[in-house]
């Protein structure tokens, strides 16, 4: 059995299992993950991304949003740039977030790649999904992108509690210098999360 058969198999055992156990279980109880994660593996290790199938595609991105716990097999993709990059042009366009973060997240160790990954961030911070988008945004601060200081300001001004928190930690490794003005702003904001990672950015000036 091809690599790719073996994991649409295991993608509809899943759906299955979720059809008739969920919302009641969470995705976490399920008890096939191993072969799920493996068959999701061997695909990543032995087919390569322009092999894939359009059905290969759509499983891998399915398999990677509901691993949104454990985030095993997209911990396994900062060794493949060359599939997490395209799994990446893959989920910009999805209607999977739990796929786009947990891409997003990856794209941030991918400094071999970084223009290729910045050119996929820049276009998943504008995510309409807040988790993505915030997700997008401290990847950009990890590659130190050019583009995250300005990015790390547009997400302050949203107000938004969590972009407040993600812009105070990319400015921290991209803008120190302008740290020491969002640490007052956020004492002024005075929510208790906003609050409590000034404190913990402006412990880690040095």
């Amino acid at each position: 059995m091809s690599a790719s058969r073996a994991l649409h198999e295991e993608v509809e055992k899943y759906k299955a299992w979720a059809a008739s156990h969920m919302p009641r279980q969470r995705g976490c109880d399920y008890d096939q993950w191993q072969s799920l994660w493996g068959a999701a593996i061997a695909v990543l290790e032995s087919v390569p991304p322009d092999e894939w199938s359009e059905r290969c595609r759509a499983d891998l991105i399915f398999a990677i949003a509901r691993d949104d716990e454990v985030e095993w097999i997209s911990d396994q993709l900062g060794g493949k740039p060359g599939a997490l990059l395209a799994l990446a042009g893959l989920a910009i366009d999805s209607s999977e977030p739990d796929a786009k973060w947990q891409i997003a997240a990856q794209l941030g160790t991918l400094s071999t790649h970084k223009d290729k990954a910045e050119e996929m961030l820049l276009r998943l911070v504008d995510d309409t999904d807040e988790y993505v988008s915030r997700r997008a945004l401290l990847a950009l601060g990890a590659l130190k992108s050019q583009h995250a200081e300005h990015l790390a300001e547009r997400a302050w001004l949203t107000g938004h509690e969590y972009q407040r928190i993600a812009a105070l930690w990319v400015l921290k490794d991209v803008a120190p210098s302008k740290l020491p003005k969002y640490l007052r702003l956020a004492d002024e904001d005075g929510r208790k999360f906003v609050v409590e990672n000034a404190r913990k950015c402006a412990n880690g000036i040095q």
